[in-house]
């Protein structure tokens, strides 16, 4: 092992985490022309290499996880030492042009791991569902495309091909990949096709933005011409009307009605729900607190007086760190556990087409939006980061929403004469 250099900053986790967090890494030159850095991320930071090609170029190269909140092991997770041996090496590499052809060679793949790496240090709540995303739908197609030839003319194939191939059914680990055909005779069905597309899209702009912003390509003028498709997020918001909801509480095991009443009760997500604990609740104003959503910001939710009489019944008794929401045999509601009991109560209610749990968030802002509630109430109940996402798709249900709008905005155009005409009764 080399001779280490040292930095205060850098060497121990503790003083790791008294850095502030700034949009570039935390640099320590450990040879000239090579740098070991550390950038900080939500809940774990990320070590990064970078050295001056002998074009005079700097490049960066991510290195692994810092050992912030787990024990390095040498090879995914390092400390400072083990980067600085990472980086010496990487360094040496490209400062001497023996890595610099791999660098030309960069690879959607490449790329796409050191985006999730980089997405991981951010502490992003959705890694697992993009990483999905990523499997299902770039790296089969696109995953050994070098970064440098990649052309607008392939990028736009690729995105025709995303819109019009056959929709993905959720199919049992091991099997053949199921899939839906394709209905073009359905309108809808189409702009869903579409709108899913440009969610891929999204990611892999993302993905390639990353790499270059590290400098692992030149230019970003392929990506940057690729547009989503228009016209397809206006999306039909599913809800559920008085009496559904009264049939699927009817038909629900105790254990899931409790979890249903709580989502149409608060219009927290499912996984909100499951990570509620006693202590969440608070007795003196009726209100619960959501720790982590899917946004990363904190809320306060109201209840009313069912709502109050439903969590007063699930947390007597119970000790501060107790989960409320328990499943029969006293486990935690797991990832997706709430999917297969919401599909057999709808068919059981007979409710057409069936309601995820997700619709039972959408029926409790739905309802809100119906008693004329504003947008804005709603968008922090929700959680939602502005009200852009609320208006699309509950503005249209508020009573005289556009009227009043029109009412309170338009002038009257410095007009004032009156009319004489009378109105008969």
């Amino acid at each position: 092992m080399s001779r280490l250099v040292r930095d205060a900053r850098l060497e121990t986790r503790e003083a790791r985490r008294r850095l502030p967090k700034r949009k570039i890494p935390y640099w320590r030159v450990v040879i000239e022309g090579i740098h070991v850095g550390y950038y900080k991320g939500k809940n774990n930071g990320m070590w990064y290499a970078k050295a001056r090609t002998p074009e005079g170029k700097y490049i960066w190269q991510s290195l692994g996880v810092a050992d912030d909140s787990s024990d390095a092991d040498g090879k995914v997770v390092l400390n400072y030492s083990q980067a600085q041996d990472q980086a010496k090496k990487s360094g040496e590499k490209i400062r001497h042009g023996d890595n610099y052809s791999e660098t030309k060679q960069y690879t959607v793949n490449d790329a796409t791991k050191d985006y999730l790496d980089d997405f991981k240090a951010h502490g992003k709540k959705s890694l697992y569902s993009t990483k999905k995303q990523i499997e299902a739908h770039i790296t089969p197609t696109l995953g050994n495309r070098l970064l440098s030839t990649l052309t607008y003319r392939q990028l736009d194939s690729w995105k025709s091909n995303l819109a019009t191939s056959d929709k993905r059914l959720r199919t049992g680990l091991g099997k053949k990949q199921q899939y839906k055909a394709d209905d073009n005779s359905d309108s809808d069905y189409l702009r869903r096709r579409r709108a899913t597309a440009n969610r891929i899209i999204t990611i892999l702009k993302a993905i390639l933005n990353h790499a270059f912003k590290i400098e692992r390509i030149k230019s970003n003028d392929a990506w940057q011409k690729l547009k989503p498709f228009k016209n397809v997020s206006m999306a039909k918001v599913r809800f559920l009307s008085e009496k559904e909801t009264e049939r699927l509480l009817n038909v629900c095991n105790p254990d899931f009605r409790f979890l249903v009443r709580g989502a149409l009760l608060t219009g927290a997500r499912y996984g909100e729900l499951s990570e509620l604990k006693v202590t969440d609740y608070n007795t003196h104003n009726h209100s619960i607190f959501i720790r982590q959503s899917k946004s990363r910001k904190p809320r306060s939710i109201p209840l009313n007086k069912e709502g109050i009489k439903l969590f007063n019944l699930l947390v007597t008794g119970r000790s501060a760190d107790d989960l409320i929401f328990i499943r029969e045999n006293g486990s935690k509601w797991g990832k997706n556990y709430q999917a297969r009991p919401i599909a057999d109560a709808c068919n059981i209610a007979k409710i057409t087409p069936p309601a995820s749990f997700h619709h039972l968030r959408h029926t409790y802002a739905s309802t809100l939006a119906m008693k004329g509630v504003p947008l804005q109430v709603i968008a922090e109940l929700l959680g939602h980061a502005d009200t852009r996402i609320t208006h699309k798709h509950y503005a249209h249900l508020m009573p005289s929403y556009v009227a009043n709008v029109i009412k309170e905005h338009l002038p009257d155009f410095g007009y004032s004469d009156e009319s004489n005409v009378i109105s008969r009764p």
